[in-house]
């Protein structure tokens, strides 16, 4: 069979039946042509999603790891401000709940996802999982071994990070061993937490990544002597400082002191 075998019939279903039919036979030098020209077709919500319920052979195979990356760019592009996709226009909040699995690893694994907060990220995850995945079991494998993984609790206010502990949908091992994770880092200085942020990039991990928060985390140390009083740290890059003039805003996260 020679590249150019199906000359003008190289759409979309032809070109899927003949890469599964590649990857069947073990053809990795068609399975990459095939996968070069899917790329360059114009990707669309409906292609991707068709590309991503391939067989995980296919995905995971090398020859077609290009076309995989290329789709989990397209989708996290496409929802990355996913705030406004699930507050403010009801069609699209729709839209994205009806993602398969696949799709929502690639939106939340990105970085550049833009959100009111990691706590909003987390609330979706368990929204979608349960929608998905009602029996139980399911969807506590789920979470601990897909989409927990794109949650950054490091993150989270202490307050939701209460709530992961009694959830009943995480592995009570999982949920305590993300927690006390989380808690740890939110303890170090900022040098320490930039040291181990780096460390876990150069593993491939983005637990301890900031994302681009409309609401950016605090640091809150309490007292309650000499009297009732708390110390609210904010932490802005140089970039953003400048941003702030001559009439920019930053918002942080809530914060409570005495139960208000």
């Amino acid at each position: 069979m020679t590249p150019d075998y199906f000359g003008p019939n190289n759409t979309t279903p032809v070109l899927l039946d003949v890469l599964m039919t590649a990857d069947k036979f073990e053809v990795a030098s068609c399975m990459r042509y095939r996968s070069r020209l899917l790329r360059n077709l114009p990707m669309t919500l409906e292609s991707a999603l068709l590309y991503l319920a391939l067989p995980s052979s296919v995905l995971m195979a090398d020859a077609v790891q290009p076309l995989t990356d290329t789709v989990k760019q397209f989708l996290a592009a496409r929802y990355k401000d996913i705030t406004n996709f699930l507050i403010h226009l009801d069609r699209f909040q729709e839209e994205v709940m009806k993602l398969p699995l696949a799709g929502i690893e690639a939106i939340l694994s990105s970085d550049d996802l833009q959100v009111a907060s990691e706590d909003t990220v987390y609330d979706f995850v368990l929204k979608w999982t349960s929608a998905h995945y009602p029996l139980i079991d399911e969807c506590r494998e789920i979470l601990s071994s897909r989409l927990g993984r794109c949650i950054h609790f490091s993150f989270m206010s202490c307050r939701k990070l209460r709530k992961v502990l009694t959830c009943n949908d995480f592995e009570h091992e999982f949920a305590s061993k993300l927690v006390v994770e989380a808690l740890f880092y939110k303890a170090e200085v900022p040098h320490r937490q930039q040291t181990q942020a780096a460390e876990e990039s150069a593993l491939m991990s983005h637990h301890f990544v900031d994302r681009a928060y409309k609401y950016r985390p605090v640091k809150v140390v309490e007292f309650e002597l000499p009297r009732q009083q708390c110390i609210v740290y904010l932490d802005l890059k140089l970039d953003e400082c400048d941003n702030l003039f001559p009439s920019g805003r930053v918002y942080s996260r809530a914060f409570h002191l005495g139960g208000q």
